[in-house]
């Protein structure tokens, strides 16, 4: 019985090429590596950067004062009278 993946893929006969994809594959594999180790260095920077501002702003107490919220709206309005017309 016949493999079905090589009606798609034939690896080359020559050894030469052969090492040739066999460096292409480390080249991709190394560097697939190093892009993501970039990325999760980033990621790791924002994270700890954002809990050092938080933390500071805790310990400054730069939380801005916020009053309670207890339901109640402070409005003010004005009553207007309308005189009815008589008719006498």
């Amino acid at each position: 019985m016949q493999d079905p993946w090589q009606r798609f893929y034939q690896p080359p006969a020559s050894p030469l090429a052969r090492l040739g994809l066999v460096l292409l594959g480390i080249g991709v594999l190394a560097l697939s590596f190093f892009v993501g180790v970039i990325f999760l260095a980033i990621a790791a920077g924002a994270a700890i950067i954002g809990f050092v501002v938080l933390t500071v702003r805790r310990w400054l107490g730069v939380t801005g004062k916020r009053r309670r919220d207890d339901g109640l709206v402070d409005v003010e309005y004005r009553v207007v009278h309308r005189q009815r017309k008589r008719d006498d």
